[in-house]
């Protein structure tokens, strides 16, 4: 009994331990999800998240988010851009839920469409690892 009992528990570890995902696989499941589940996000000060996507062959995050309001706007956008990347870089530093894939130095991309004519590209961020040291 003892034999099969040892046997079943090997063979029961060895089949766990072939199947790991990498955390390119991981990345772009928790991606998926984030969409199926959240998106489009509820607006948080005129933005929200439409969708995120992940590409393995970059390793590359991508937001898609919606400005609506006094920010839908290229002029405001235009005189604040600096401003803008700066408050995104900021938030994305302090941010610990990304932490694995920072460490992992994936890069991720900000787009900002606009609500009022969503093919209208507002601002686009891109991070990488420089970004978020």
């Amino acid at each position: 009994m003892k034999k099969y009992l040892l046997f079943a528990v090997a063979s029961l570890a060895l089949m766990c331990s072939c199947h790991h995902d990498t955390i390119e696989d991981r990345a772009e499941r928790e991606a998926k999800d984030y969409t199926e589940k959240y998106c489009p996000t509820p607006y948080t000060n005129d933005v929200r998240t439409d969708s995120l996507t992940f590409d393995k062959s970059s390793k590359t995050f991508t937001y898609y988010c919606r400005l609506r309001g006094l920010i839908d706007n290229p002029k405001v956008i235009a005189e604040n851009e600096t401003k803008l990347k700066t408050a995104i870089r900021e938030n994305f530093s302090n941010d610990t839920g990304t932490k694995i894939y920072k460490d992992a130095k994936f890069n991720f991309i900000y787009i900002l469409r606009s609500d009022n004519d969503p093919k209208t590209i507002l601002l686009k961020v891109k991070l990488t690892e420089k970004d978020y040291k």
